[in-house]
């Protein structure tokens, strides 16, 4: 799976941006929204929430806890041995599962490229895995 990051710039400001090349069934693309949804505060003031969440991921992973959840505005991520299982706040219907160490990655990529100096148009692409396996109660593949 690639991840695409950029800055986007509007109204005198940059802005980070994520898309990936999955979508649930409903054609919308989870991981970028969880990655991307900031709570109205600067993507600089988000880097400890991203570390948070690799944090709570390293502590199911290392055996501490068996499962844990991290959310912000609009979309939660529940963390289980097995999957991360990211849905939305709003809407309950609406889920995608993800191999855990998979979201591990991405989050790790996304806090990565938070710390790097915007530049307008220029998009990196990074490859996340390829791992995919049973579809979800939703029918969404766990990615």
């Amino acid at each position: 799976m690639k991840l695409r990051f950029s800055w986007e710039y509007e109204s005198g400001n940059f802005s980070p941006s994520c898309s990936s090349e999955i979508a649930n069934k409903d054609g919308i693309d989870l991981l970028s929204c969880l990655l991307m949804d900031n709570g109205g505060v600067p993507f600089s003031d988000c880097l400890s929430w991203i570390r948070e969440g690799i944090a709570r991921i390293d502590s199911v992973l290392n055996g501490e806890v068996t499962s844990a959840s991290w959310d912000r505005e609009s979309w939660g991520m529940l963390i289980t041995i097995n999957e991360a299982r990211i849905y939305s706040l709003h809407e309950e219907s609406c889920y995608q599962n993800f191999i855990l160490q998979n979201m591990r990655n991405a989050l790790i990529l996304w806090d990565n490229f938070l710390q790097t100096k915007p530049e307008f148009q220029k998009v990196k692409v990074v490859e996340l895995g390829t791992s995919c396996s049973n579809a979800g109660a939703n029918g969404n593949a766990k990615i």
